[in-house]
């Protein structure tokens, strides 16, 4: 017992002496934070303060090779570490045996300990806005092509694109020293990405057997329309499709732009025709879409047009428009099909698709189900001149309409595949001068049944 009590008073006696050594207040006299002195008697929360914001400015460059993107780590969600970094600077000179507590008391004194910042990143910030800066960063895989004039194959190349969760991993990993300004740039974590097709899947392929084939035909007197059909069918022409591939009208064509080419041509907006840039591109996927029924290709996804197309026949269209409507086809062979699409001669658009033998026979036949008579349309227009009409559009009848295909192959099978295609009726168009008698126009066609917003001489819808 006396031995305890002895034990005790020397200990009591040992901490009043150690008592001007030891720190008067919840913060260490000359203790550092990543080199900086915090000052005495002033708020950590403000010294905190500080510190994040002159890190959150700091600008990281993130790269790969000679590639790559800056970001602030405040566009990281950077934060200090409150909670954490408090907890370890205020244990020094309080938390620990008494001659630990003053050997670390004494050191802080003479500028000794030096602590390092405890930063954190929201991750699911960080993974965003990484996700956005890399969308100029990354590079689409380039199949290997077949050149049908140049009888030449191009090489693949490899894309590449970021691996945003390795990259937040490895950001993360870095921070402190990001934080501190320690490190100013990171590399970027990249997966490449692989061409579907590569040169050794194009060795085998034999371009004299034509799987099938579709015509059609065009004026070469519409000169903007003809240079459009001509340019689409030349961005087509060479497109290898692997087995179980699929064809995208508009990612092998790409958007009609005037910059790439495309011409002011007539093309169809709601029910009446007009002029925009790329009109004629239709008829291109119109006639892959006749050969892809001819080769027993899938049909992914296909619209037809909202009134019958004059090149081809009923239910045998294919409407595209970039990039909301697509034509997208699939390849159903165990080999590659490759889409060769030219001009004949002057006016005749041919698509071939080669690669393999063709289809025993195909049979192609359509039903019209519904007919819908159309109405005529009288707009007047302020420019033309008095007592002037114009008809700016023949009016035709809507039309649903079912399309067959029965496909007997050489090994036996036999397959019967069914497509529906509706046709809306778009009205007769009439421009006239303001005051035009309207009574001075042609009577109605036969298939009209009267005008837009007047009473219809009959509504009926019969089948045809």
């Amino acid at each position: 017992m006396l031995s305890v009590l002895f034990g005790a008073s020397v200990g009591l006696l040992g901490l009043r002496a150690a008592a001007p050594w030891l720190p008067s207040a919840p913060l260490c006299e000359g203790i550092r934070l990543e080199g900086e002195t915090v000052p005495r008697g002033s708020s950590l929360e403000r010294f905190f303060d500080e510190r994040e914001t002159r890190a959150r400015a700091r600008q990281v460059r993130l790269v790969h090779g000679l590639d790559g993107f800056e970001l602030t780590l405040a566009e990281a969600g950077l934060h200090v570490d409150r909670g954490r970094t408090a907890e370890r600077v205020l244990a020094v000179g309080h938390k620990g045996p008494l001659a630990s507590r003053l050997r670390a008391a004494r050191l802080a004194r003479r500028g000794g300990v030096d602590l390092p910042m405890t930063y954190v990143v929201d991750r699911a910030t960080l993974a965003l806005r990484l996700q956005a800066l890399s969308t100029s960063f990354e590079r689409a895989p380039v199949n290997a092509g077949i050149d049908l004039a140049r009888h030449s194959r191009a090489p693949d190349v490899s894309g590449r694109a970021l691996d945003v969760e390795a990259t937040v991993d490895a950001l993360i990993g870095s921070l402190d020293a990001l934080a501190s300004g320690v490190e100013t740039q990171l590399d970027l974590v990249v997966v490449e990405r692989r061409a579907a097709v590569t040169l050794a899947d194009l060795q085998d392929i034999d371009v004299t057997k034509v799987l099938a084939s579709f015509e059609t035909s065009y004026s070469i007197h519409k000169v903007g329309r003809a240079g459009n059909v001509e340019l689409a069918a030349t961005k087509l022409d060479g497109l290898v499709v692997p087995p179980g591939g699929v064809i995208s009208f508009n990612e092998r064509v790409g958007p009609r732009t005037r910059a790439v080419g495309f011409h002011e041509a007539p093309e169809i907006v709601g029910d009446e025709l007009t002029t925009g840039i790329g009109g004629g591109t239709c008829q291109v996927s119109s006639t892959l879409y006749g050969a892809a029924l001819n080769g027993a290709l899938e049909v992914v996804s296909r619209r037809s047009h909202s009134r019958p197309s004059d090149y081809t026949a009923l239910g045998m269209d294919a409407t595209v428009k970039y990039p909301e409507v697509d034509l997208r086809l699939r390849n159903p062979y165990s080999y590659a099909v490759i889409v060769h699409a030219f001009v004949v001669k002057p006016g005749k658009l041919r698509v071939e698709l080669l690669g393999g033998e063709e289809v025993e026979k195909v049979h192609y036949r359509y039903t019209v189900s519904k007919v819908e008579p159309y109405l005529r349309r009288i707009t007047e227009k302020a420019f033309l001149p008095p007592g002037k009409v114009m008809r700016k559009q023949k009016g035709t009848r809507g039309m649903d309409v079912h399309s067959t295909v029965v496909i007997r192959y050489r090994d036996g099978r036999s397959e019967t595949r069914t497509f529906f295609s509706g046709y809306r009726a778009t009205p007769e168009v009439f421009w006239v001068a303001p005051g035009f008698d309207r009574g001075q126009l042609p009577v109605l066609p036969e298939h009209a049944k009267g005008v837009e917003g007047e009473q219809s001489a009959s509504d009926d819808v019969y089948a045809g």
